[in-house]
């Protein structure tokens, strides 16, 4: 890499990309005209580190000198320089890229030869795609998903060597595979088996090209499907159709190993099973399992077309078709539902008796004309087949194709029947059969329903209501969906605020009047939201008899007998304390949302994520760590708030005049990524938002280059804290130490320590002063304390700090209150402190003057147990230290020497003592500017800088916060407790 001097070229020729660098005649560089690339880095930077890839263009020959001995010259624009931080005549170390011939083709529009010729006008390139020439392919672009490439792009390029694989198929997929040609007489009707998953929609399965061949079936034939290890008597089979799915097919929703991904072809062995077809075999949603798979052998085949063998044998049409339509709290059962039946049926169905048909209704307004119930739009409705009527086919069971030709169709009546989960185009969280991050808790809630819904569930006793606790956004809603979704159950929503009325009488026929809906479509989960708003009376103070009786009546006195199918309700609350104790003693099981781990919050945020362009260089691992303490509902308020700051961040490009209406339009069209920057200033403003909500304080960033010294207690206090956190493994056996006493003399920098251990470790800070727990009502001060602990397993991994410990827990016995408060309150503090160990996460660190005065059980093992001294600093280096840390910061003249200034100060000095003289130098600096302005001496523009004579100054002042005698002491009280 040569050295060479950059030479600002002014006026800068127009016609030239202001970002690239133009060759002088007779300099030491290849001849530009074939596309040369530079590589720019400053001369003082190591060479390790990145550089700026510049097109270097052939200079103008007049006006410029001929390169005579010394360093190669490059001239470059101002707009360079900027970019590269430098000045006209700096040093720089430049090299030519080595790069493929496509690379300059892509960046200058060089020839590639006989096959590509020049590039005339930029290229427009998007993010993920191949450029038009073997090789490069764009990994990211900014600011927008796709752009123009050209001289005046700044690129970097980033070698694969086989990370990553330039297209999602390997080998060459734009020739299609050969099309099976085994005939039908070939092959046997034996039983072939494939493992089912489910996805897509219709009535076909899905199979991959070479799966088709290995089966031994033509494109488009009729076979029987049934569960693999299944008698006849529970499992019949299912008529079906084989069809090919294309390897670009859309299988992001498919579950299940070896499903794929997005892009990616169906594995072979695997069938793609629609969901309506999957409930029709009785299969389990989360797993469709093995199926057996068998030819249609025999069927109706027309007698002019006996003679031929090219035609597969298809089953009957119906004559007859009675269906039933089934109850549902989505829609009405008494609307007129002939031409959306009609529209179904134009293209011949399959159906079975006892199949659950599915009609979709998008686009087709007449479902809600005459219905007497004011209900949304729903995407579905469903059907099931009572009866057909046509020629008895031959086979296991009894098949007929459906349509509007051959089919008279009659609509019979309502029944009550289960529904099968459908997939929607864009699978999401909230509509997913098992969420990620919640798929216990929705295997829990199923597991209580589940017996109700089996043939001996009606002889159960007692009932299945369910009471679901958490906070507010934690998912409870989503969580009873998707167990709905997987049982196969009617979910009728209602919030119980709609309930509330003026009166008890209202509020009770409400009640009832939804209960008896909620039964016209069993089998159903009845979801009560926000239940403990019921109960209550006007005021909000006591309870209302009535409504508690007729609640606690509707969930206590259904006859199992005579509600077949089962009606189950789930109750959701976010405050379980409100709840009457009648009413919450009528849910025999409760549930409870437990806090998301680290992994659990990462499955969230990869699943909310899934659709939307990320940068190449954010980190959802660590977001997730950053979200500690974060619900469902604030993650997805997290994208919200990236997504905010994205079009802000595209709003202020910096473009002249601002975007006008057509370029917003294009930036909207070609889209625009998230990027880190947008994910940390959410991250930043939902964090504000979370500390405020859980109670604590949103405490400023502070890091270890802000405590100065104290090397030892910052290694006891990361053993103690980070330790756990990064090596859970290591503490397998439960020791554990979860309380940490920083005792020393005032000023010393305890609060500081805490405040950087919950920054380094990533960790949420709930500072408590003691005396703000203290509360003048009977119970309330241990109500306090219990509450801060909540609130820190809440936020967990969080650190508690107690400051002014000794005020929070003297000596029980010794203290003059009447009542025993402080007693009860050190009682309740040893009680948390002893349930810490189960919490892994939440930390304890207490900090005061005087540990002599605390209650010896607080010091004992399993509670603060590790003690640590933070004591003044009383040698020089020790000060320097500190006083470097809190200058850091700071503009200082380059005559300032910071060791001259403690050399003028008294020998023992606290953190506190160094910063009001910080502070002090400060206030001098800024009376010293406030009389400069006056004078006119000095312009405004300029930044304060403090001066040798203000420090000076103020050491000259500064008076130590504790004597030497007070150390003494604090001394004394160090060896008694190291003794111990």
């Amino acid at each position: 890499m040569a050295l060479a001097v950059l030479r600002v070229l002014e006026p800068f020729p127009t016609e030239t990309p202001p970002l690239a660098v133009l060759l002088p005649p007779g300099g030491p560089w290849p001849a530009a005209g074939l596309g040369l690339v530079l590589a720019l880095r400053p001369a003082g930077e190591s060479p390790a580190g990145p550089a700026l890839l510049v097109a270097a263009l052939e200079g103008p020959g007049a006006g410029t000198e001929e390169q005579g001995p010394g360093p190669p010259q490059l001239l470059v624009s101002r707009a360079l320089l900027r970019l590269l931080a430098l000045g006209s005549g700096a040093w720089v170390r430049a090299r030519p890229v080595r790069r493929p011939p496509a690379l300059g083709w892509a960046l200058l529009g060089t020839s590639l030869g006989p096959g590509l010729g020049p590039r005339v006008g930029p290229l427009l390139v998007r993010r993920g795609e191949t450029l038009p020439v073997p090789g490069p392919r764009v990994l990211e672009t900014r600011p927008a998903l796709q752009g123009l490439l050209g001289p005046g792009t700044r690129l970097a390029v980033t070698e694969l060597r086989g990370r990553a694989r330039l297209c999602p198929e390997s080998g060459d997929s734009s020739r299609p595979p050969p099309p099976p040609v085994v005939s039908s007489f070939a092959v046997s009707g034996t039983v072939r088996r494939l493992q089912g998953v489910l996805g897509g929609t219709g009535d076909s399965l899905g199979v991959s090209r070479s799966c088709l061949r290995g089966l031994g079936l033509f494109q488009g034939e009729w076979v029987w499907v049934a569960r693999a290890g299944e008698s006849s008597n529970t499992s019949r089979p299912h008529l079906a159709r084989v069809q090919v799915l294309e390897p670009r097919w859309d299988l992001s929703d498919t579950l299940g190993p070896g499903s794929g991904q997005l892009g990616e072809p169906l594995a072979d062995g695997l069938a793609l099973v629609p969901a309506t077809l999957a409930f029709n075999l009785g299969c389990d949603p989360l797993e469709v399992g093995e199926l057996r798979i068998q030819r249609y052998l025999e069927g109706s085949i027309a007698p002019e077309d006996k003679g031929s063998c090219s035609l597969l044998p298809g089953p009957p049409f119906a004559r007859e078709l009675y269906i039933e339509i089934v109850s549902s709290p989505h829609y009405s059962t008494n609307g007129n539902y002939d031409g959306v039946l009609y529209r179904h049926f134009q293209i011949p169905r399959v159906v079975q008796e006892g199949d659950v048909l599915c009609v979709p209704t998008i686009g087709q307004v007449e479902i809600l004309e005459g219905s007497p119930e004011k209900l949304p739009r729903w995407r579905e409705m469903f059907f099931k087949v009572k009866k057909t009527a046509g020629e008895a086919p031959d086979g296991p069971a009894s098949a007929y194709l459906a349509d509007t030709t051959h089919t008279s169709l009659y609509m019979v009546g309502s029944t009550l029947s289960p529904v099968p989960w459908l997939p929607s185009e864009k699978s999401t969280l909230w509509s997913s059969l098992s969420p990620p991050g919640l798929e216990a808790l929705v295997s829990e809630l199923c597991a209580v329903l589940k017996p109700r819904l089996q043939p001996g569930g009606a002889l159960l006793t007692g009932t299945s209501s369910v009471l679901l606790r958490g906070p507010p956004g934690c998912g409870k809603t989503t969580v009873v969906a998707a167990a709905c979704s997987q049982l196969g159950l009617h979910l009728l929503k209602v919030p119980c605020s709609s309930l509330c009325a003026d009166s008890s009488g209202a509020v009770e026929t409400k009640l009832q009047a939804i209960f008896s809906r909620a039964r016209r479509c069993r089998p159903a989960v009845l979801l009560l939201t926000a239940v403990d708003l019921l109960g209550r009376d006007r005021d909000g103070l006591g309870e209302d008899a009535r409504v508690v009786a007729a609640l606690r009546h509707l969930l206590l006195d259904e006859d199992p007998l005579n509600s077949c199918p089962p009606l189950m309700v789930v109750a959701t609350t976010s405050r379980a304390q409100d709840l009457p104790a009648d009413v919450q003693t009528a849910f025999p099981h409760e549930l409870e949302v437990p806090a998301l781990s680290e992994g659990q919050r990462l499955s969230i945020l990869r699943a909310l994520t899934a659709h939307l362009p990320l940068g190449q260089e954010v980190n959802l691992a660590q977001l997730a760590r950053r979200c500690a303490g974060f619900v469902v509902g604030d993650l997805y308020a997290l994208l919200t708030h990236s997504s905010r700051a994205a079009c802000t961040r595209i709003k202020n490009l910096g473009l002249a005049g601002g975007l006008t209406e057509e370029d917003e339009g294009e930036l909207c069209a070609a889209g625009f990524p998230l990027l880190a920057e947008d994910f940390g200033q959410a991250l930043e403003l939902q964090q504000t938002a979370h500390s405020q909500a859980v109670g604590a304080p949103k405490i400023p960033s502070v890091s270890w280059h802000d405590v100065g010294g104290l090397q030892e207690v910052k290694k006891e206090i990361l053993e103690t804290i980070q330790l756990p956190l990064e090596h859970p493994e290591l503490l397998s056996l439960g020791l554990r130490r979860s309380g940490l006493l920083l005792h020393g003399p005032p000023g010393t920098g305890k609060t500081l320590l805490a405040k950087a251990v919950a920054t380094e470790c990533s960790l949420t800070f709930l500072s408590v002063k003691g005396p703000e727990l203290i509360n003048m009502y009977v119970g309330q001060s241990e109500e306090n304390v219990r509450e801060v602990f909540a609130r820190a397993r809440a936020a967990a991994p969080c650190i508690i700090f107690f400051d002014e410990l000794d005020s929070l827990a003297p000596s029980r016995g010794r203290s003059g209150d009447s009542g025993g408060v402080m007693d009860r309150v050190v009682s309740q503090l040893l009680a948390e402190l002893d349930g810490l160990h189960s919490t892994q996460d939440v930390f304890v660190i207490g900090a005061t003057n005087r540990p002599d005065l605390l209650d010896p059980a607080l010091l004992r093992p399993g509670r603060f147990d590790k003690l640590v001294f933070v004591g003044a600093n009383e040698d020089r280096a020790s000060q320097l230290r500190v006083l470097s840390a809190i200058t850091r910061k700071f503009k200082l003249e380059p005559s300032v020497s910071l060791v001259n200034v403690l050399d003028c100060c008294p020998p023992q000095l606290t953190g506190a003592d160094l910063y009001s003289l910080c502070s002090d130098a400060m206030t001098a600096a800024l009376k010293r500017r406030v009389h400069d302005l006056e004078e006119g001496l000095e312009p405004g523009s300029s930044a304060l800088m403090l001066t040798m004579e203000d420090l000076l100054q103020a050491a000259a002042r500064l008076q130590p916060s504790v004597s030497e005698q007070e150390l003494l002491r604090y001394k004394r009280i160090q060896h008694k407790f190291a003794a111990c």
